[in-house]
């Protein structure tokens, strides 16, 4: 009995003990070995002696079938996904807009300096524009043309001339302007400063819906910019993020051993079951040879 069942239990051995050894050969030795000054053949591993190959292939795999813009732009583009940043959109919205200035400050320091900032700014701004009004010139015209209108026929109009009159004016409009320079953006700071107060404790969804705008055709907007945008950025931020050779990167960083414990977690029941299968073939050769 024993000389028919052994043949096939030792082609079994042997067909296991061959698939294990070669799968773990995959990872080892993990470097390379010397014998008296000569390397070792088939060391490393195949999987240690192929790592950049292997990091440069699995980058390209996951960059060009896995994780492309297209399928990202999808994922994004979708219904639940739209609806879902609309409705985040929409709220944000329909909050005042000093939230948002607090949401964006990591703290009440922070959030002072922001609108500080943007008070300075806005005031910069104006009194940049006022003072490029020509005061001189306004003055100069307008103010002739109304004083000579108030004087006109009057007995103090038979005193005061034309050079008078321009005289005069052309000393006041020199003095406005050099006022104007000197202090507008102190007279303008603290009105811009309160009406930017007033204008953080509004929202920007009552600003467009008080204009005509209705929520329907706000949120169909929002939906719409959120698509322009996506489909104009996604395929660029892919392209600088350059996917393959972060991921190539990453397993070429990694250790052997770590390399091995992720294929591993990936492939145990797989690489277990390639032994198994060594132990059913030789098997089932033993059982041939002995029949035959």
């Amino acid at each position: 009995m024993l000389k028919y069942i052994a043949a096939p239990l030792i082609g079994a051995l042997i067909g296991y003990c061959t698939n294990y050894i070669a799968v773990k050969m995959l990872f080892r030795p993990r470097h390379e070995k010397y014998f008296f000054g000569h390397k070792v053949p088939l060391t490393p591993g195949a999987i240690p002696k192929g790592k950049t190959r292997l990091a440069k292939s699995v980058g390209d795999v996951i960059s060009n079938h896995l994780v492309t813009s297209e399928d990202i732009e999808g994922k994004a583009l979708n219904e639940e996904t739209e609806t879902a940043v609309t409705e985040r959109i929409m709220k944000m919205l329909k909050s005042d807009i000093d939230s948002g200035f607090r949401a964006i400050s990591s703290s009440e320091e922070e959030y002072e300096m922001i609108t500080t900032n943007l008070d300075y700014a806005v005031t910069l701004r104006m009194a940049d524009a006022v003072k490029s009004i020509n005061f001189s010139d306004i003055i100069k015209v307008k103010g002739g043309q109304i004083i000579g209108e108030q004087l006109g026929g009057s007995m103090l109009g038979m005193f005061i001339n034309l050079e008078m009159i321009d005289s005069i004016l052309g000393s006041i409009s020199d003095n406005i302007g050099m006022y104007v320079d000197d202090h507008c953006y102190n007279f303008l700071a603290p009105e811009v400063s309160r009406s930017m107060e007033k204008l953080r404790g509004d929202n920007i969804y009552d600003m467009i819906t008080s204009n005509g705008v209705s929520d329907e055709e706000l949120r169909a907007k929002v939906r719409e910019l959120y698509r322009q945008t996506i489909k104009a950025v996604i395929p660029e931020l892919i392209a600088k993020m350059d996917i393959a050779s972060m991921v190539s990167q990453k397993i070429e960083d990694m250790e052997v051993e770590q390399l091995e414990d992720m294929v591993m977690e990936v492939m145990s029941k797989e690489l277990t079951t390639i032994v198994n299968l060594g132990a059913l073939i030789g098997f089932i050769l033993g059982l041939i040879n002995l029949i035959f």
